[in-house]
């Protein structure tokens, strides 16, 4: 199983080589470089590491913060969103990184993120929804994936939009129902753009629009280049680790995803909770094997 660490698993506003050295110490040797570290002039330092890298959407970290939408309303923030994933699609080119992912953008501009650790979504403005515009926001969004398409091709990297998904806050976000993905695949090839699956956001997308989990795995299948893997329980999007007893470790094992990309994105997770958390998916892994 070619699996990852997301560097998130450390609180918000951690220096990445703090998460980097965590990892060379347990033995990790796979990261994906995660969206919630401080900002830093530069990552020189990264050449004393030898980790197998997948990038993720809000990093680098840029010095004047904001929230990427590349659907936004507002031309500003869509302008800075896009030039901030052409700078990640530059970053991954140099560091020789596998993947880089990113959100496919919001019908609404959030305020930030959340501050509580039972939920990991964003901080999402209610009076935006006055004004917000579903066909719209899409139409914005397929403009700016049509520039991240053909740059990233010019840079020869490996691209992907992460699967949205959220119960209580359903109507600030785009791609999250099988429909649009229906309509994603009409437009973009699996070779110019893949998706990297959110099993938490599936979990809660699903229950926010009543489809069937494996019935979205297998319309998307043939797109599928990375899974991000985390537990909740179907309410909140909770980032734990995953429990014994989870609905997805068929998923997770299924044969069909074997060299897919497998990113455990934690949210303050002690690293040797991790380990073990690394130990029970490879046993699971193991069991099935062996079937």
């Amino acid at each position: 199983m070619s699996l990852f660490l997301s560097t998130t698993y450390l609180k918000d506003g951690t220096p990445l080589h703090e998460a980097l050295s965590q990892c060379l110490k347990t033995g990790i040797k796979a990261v994906e470089i995660g969206s919630n570290h401080c900002y830093e002039e530069n990552y020189r330092y990264l050449s004393n590491y030898n980790f197998e890298y997948l990038v993720h959407n809000y990093f680098p970290i840029p010095q004047k913060l904001f929230v990427v939408n590349i659907a936004s309303f507002d031309q500003e923030i869509r302008t800075m969103s896009i030039k901030h994933i052409k700078r990640a699609i530059d970053f991954c080119e140099k560091i020789n990184a596998n993947l880089y992912t990113f959100h496919p953008g919001f019908l609404t501009d959030p305020k930030g993120s959340n501050q509580t650790n039972n939920n990991y979504d964003f901080q999402w403005d209610e009076n935006q929804l006055g004004v917000t515009n579903y066909s719209k926001a899409k139409a914005l969004m397929f403009l700016a994936l049509d520039k991240v398409v053909v740059y990233a091709k010019s840079k020869n990297v490996r691209i992907a939009i992460e699967t949205e998904g959220s119960l209580n806050k359903k109507d600030h976000l785009l791609m999250q129902r099988p429909e649009e993905y229906d309509e994603f695949m009409i437009k973009y090839s699996s070779g110019e753009i893949g998706i990297n699956l959110n099993i938490g956001h599936l979990n809660l997308a699903a229950n926010a629009f009543d489809f069937n989990r494996q019935d979205f795995v297998d319309l998307i299948q043939n797109y599928i280049v990375a899974m991000e893997l985390s537990h909740n329980d179907g309410l909140e999007d909770q980032h734990l680790p995953l429990q014994p007893d989870g609905w997805y470790w068929d998923l997770i094992n299924d044969r069909r995803f074997k060299d897919t990309f497998k990113i455990l994105e934690f949210r303050n997770t002690p690293i040797q909770e991790i380990v073990k958390n690394i130990q029970m998916i490879q046993e699971k892994n193991d069991t099935l094997s062996l079937s």
